[in-house]
């Protein structure tokens, strides 16, 4: 039995056909999002080595860890908004848009750390990054 709140004929409906015929859909989804998250995996570890691919755990949603980068909208490659989600540099992307959406912005993404490369701004970062990483791991050994 369907426990639905506010349900009515036409929802009932449609659970019990989704919960009795989905599978064959969902089996589909699933396959999609495995082969887009792997889609982008190649593509970072190609073409992005500055930005980490945290793994998901069972969602559609890919994490990507772009600090290093120090990326933001003014680069035209985020495609959320960072701030609603914690940290600063992360980003977060769905991998159930179509692939075509997805690869263009992967190749956003690319262009702004070859930008950002060129323009020295990168390697600065890098060395902030790093020069902190030594003053933490030296306040710590205190």
């Amino acid at each position: 039995m369907l426990y639905v709140s506010a349900a009515n004929r036409f929802n009932i409906a449609a659970f019990e056909a989704a919960y009795r015929e989905g599978a064959p859909w969902l089996d589909e989804l699933l396959g999609y999002f495995a082969v887009t998250r792997d889609f982008v995996r190649t593509f970072m570890q190609q073409q992005l080595h500055r930005i980490k691919l945290i793994e998901p755990d069972g969602t559609y949603l890919l994490w990507l860890d772009c600090r290093e980068m120090k990326l933001s909208d003014k680069q035209d490659a985020l495609n959320n908004q960072p701030q609603h989600f914690g940290e600063s540099g992360f980003m977060r992307m769905n991998i159930g848009a179509p692939r075509k959406v997805i690869a263009e912005s992967l190749q956003k993404i690319a262009r702004a750390e070859r930008l950002l490369k060129r323009s020295g701004v990168l390697r600065l970062a890098v060395v902030r990054h790093q020069s902190d990483t030594t003053q933490d791991q030296h306040r710590s050994s205190q």
